[in-house]
């Protein structure tokens, strides 16, 4: 594969902020822009495509996450407009009663956890499980779980180290003492193997603009059949249970779709679903086992030369490997000084929680790596 053409940001930058904002690959740009171009000269005369695009998007999704017939297929995909609102979904739509109790970790991003600490009001207690830089076992979940706990939910990987949380044991733990298992899957999903059937994952969201190489705006929900039937479908007409446009009239007691349709009450993000199809379908054609060892590849460059340059990479043990990296700057340094000039030589990476945050993708390589590293060596 060329990916000096697939990815033509290489051109004239180092991308290594994937964990923030992805560049469009070309043939997401290349679909968007047919998309706006038959939008332009044959208005919605062809509108009987976009929902076919939709059903694309969610087949796409659900080979890319691992949903396959055990739990529903494409079925199981609904398309939201980010990573916050499918967890709004959850947390608003499930029957929670004063007493119950949610349990997550201390670091989590604020879209993993202000959907649950919304529920407070109601009387629902939330659990914090500290961290070590993002790191936990999944024992320290469940010793804080007991028969109040209706949920746990946890980042697949941790925005700021890159921390991979141990999904297979927690989902071990989870399922048979009948605790919802949820993923903040943001910063994983597009960039390593994802497996929610195996990992017993009652439901995951994320946002297509980091990892999945699509436009901001448009993400994935994935829920089990059984979550479905319990989660109370946000109001909307789309996805109501009848023939998409035969009836507008809407009965007394609305009846709600039983698929990933439930949970998609409006009009979709029709131009960024054909973006997402085509990064999907990209992401797919590379493999994720050729993703996992490129991205491995430029991280072990950075793994070796940053103590070089006085800088602490932050390594957890044992596989796999997520496609952060994070650093510690060399001490009475600021981690925003060195991305403010990485980014003086075009050259993105973020400062997260005080570390030098770095994210590169399948697109990127060891040599963008060193040229990393030689500026930051000059610094």
């Amino acid at each position: 594969m060329d990916f000096l053409a697939e990815f033509p940001s290489r051109k004239s930058s180092i991308q290594f902020n994937h964990a923030a904002v992805c560049p469009l690959p070309a043939r997401a740009v290349a679909a968007l822009g047919a998309y706006a171009s038959n939008l332009s000269t044959r208005g919605a005369l062809d509108w009987r495509d976009w929902p076919a695009k939709a059903d694309e998007v969610r087949g796409l999704a659900a080979r890319l996450i691992g949903a396959d017939e055990r739990v529903g297929g494409a079925s199981s995909i609904s398309i939201v407009p980010n990573t916050t609102w499918g967890l709004d979904i959850v947390a608003q739509g499930l029957d929670l009663s004063p007493g119950d109790s949610i349990v997550t970790t201390a670091s989590e991003f604020p879209a993993n956890l202000t959907p649950w600490v919304a529920l407070e009001n109601k009387g629902v207690s939330v659990r914090r499980v500290p961290t070590r830089d993002g790191a936990f076992t999944a024992e320290e979940i469940i010793a804080v779980c007991d028969r109040s706990t209706r949920l746990v939910s946890a980042s697949f990987v941790a925005f700021h180290t890159g921390f991979r949380a141990p999904v297979e044991a927690l989902g071990a733990l989870c399922r048979p003492r009948g605790i919802l298992l949820g993923l903040d899957g943001i910063q994983g999903v597009g960039a390593q193997r994802v497996d929610v059937a195996d990992w017993n994952v009652d439901f995951l969201s994320a946002d297509g603009h980091k990892w999945m190489l699509g436009p901001e705006g448009c993400g994935l929900l994935f829920t089990t059949p059984e979550l479905r039937g319990r989660l109370t479908p946000p109001p909307g007409w789309t996805n109501l249970e009848r023939a998409h446009g035969a009836d507008y009239r809407v009965p007394p007691n609305p009846v709600y779709r039983s698929d990933g349709v439930r949970f998609e009450p409006g009009a979709l993000p029709t131009p960024a679903l054909y973006a997402l199809a085509a990064s999907l379908e990209l992401l797919l054609e590379i493999g994720l086992p050729e993703i996992e060892a490129r991205i491995e590849r430029t991280l072990g460059v950075l793994v070796e030369g940053l103590p070089r340059l006085g800088f602490e990479p932050v390594l957890f043990s044992g596989p796999p490997r997520s496609g952060i990296l994070a650093a510690r700057p060399p001490a009475g340094k600021d981690a925003r000084y060195f991305q403010k000039r990485l980014a003086d030589e075009n050259i993105v990476v973020s400062a997260r929680e005080g570390f030098l945050r770095f994210s590169p993708h399948v697109g990127n390589d060891e040599a963008e790596a060193e040229r990393v590293l030689g500026l930051l060596k000059r610094l």
